[in-house]
């Protein structure tokens, strides 16, 4: 699975149903979709998916799905890709906690709930030149996601979907930003397991409000709103 932030023009559902990812036109964000399935077919796996292409958000019923189910997914994945545009492969450390990536709403929880990460520059290097199976545990890097956190890798391995560690899970996602605003709720959803909240953009104008009412009803815990 991979893990970036979106950009302009990234290829979407209806474009990749109808072409091999290989036949795309030549852009930034074409080559970015082909060299993440290289990669992902070197690797040995028959199967790729990308939030850009792989979920048909003109289908309300799909995006809500999506939506909800999407902390599962990249805790069920064997391998997750973390593109991080703007860092060259002479990069040195720190350059992964100032980052966009580790700015972005929606990558927090990718990065939570994935098991096995490969961090790559956007010129397909991985990393810092690290060669470990899984760069999640690699020292520089939870060094880093302490650093951009503020919170150890064995509290962040320790957050699991659901309405435990509530006022943690909040103070980590309000240091994050979203293109839109109503994916500051979206986007913790999975987080926190809430089912019942249609995703509808430019219409619902307290999004993130109705997350915390399903949150607080489901926990009792009114200490959460001083997070």
């Amino acid at each position: 699975m991979l893990s970036h932030r979106w950009e302009k023009n990234e290829p979407l559902f209806q474009l990749v149903v109808h072409i091999a990812v290989y036949d795309l036109d030549q852009s930034p964000t074409h080559d970015k979709l082909q060299r993440f399935c290289r990669i992902v077919r070197d690797a040995g796996y028959n199967w790729a998916w990308s939030d850009t292409c792989c979920i048909n958000k003109s289908d309300p019923f799909q995006l809500q799905e999506a939506l909800v189910a999407m902390f599962k997914w990249y805790r069920g994945s064997a391998l997750m890709i973390v593109f991080l545009r703007g860092i060259c492969s002479s990069s040195q450390r720190g350059a992964l906690a100032r980052s966009i990536w580790n700015t972005r709403g929606w990558t927090l929880q990718e990065y939570i709930a994935s098991k096995v990460i490969h961090f790559y520059t956007e010129d397909w290097t991985p990393y810092l030149n690290l060669e470990l199976p899984n760069h999640k545990e690699s020292p520089e890097i939870i060094w880093e996601m302490k650093r951009a956190t503020g919170v150890s890798a064995q509290q962040l391995m320790e957050l699991r979907p659901g309405l435990s560690s509530i006022r943690e899970k909040l103070r980590l996602a309000s240091t994050r930003q979203t293109t839109e605003v109503e994916d500051a709720a979206y986007s913790l959803l999975g987080i926190f397991s809430v089912t019942g909240i249609s995703p509808v953009y430019g219409q619902d104008e307290h999004p993130l409000g109705h997350l915390l009412a399903r949150v607080l009803t489901g926990s009792g815990d009114v200490s959460i709103l001083a997070w």
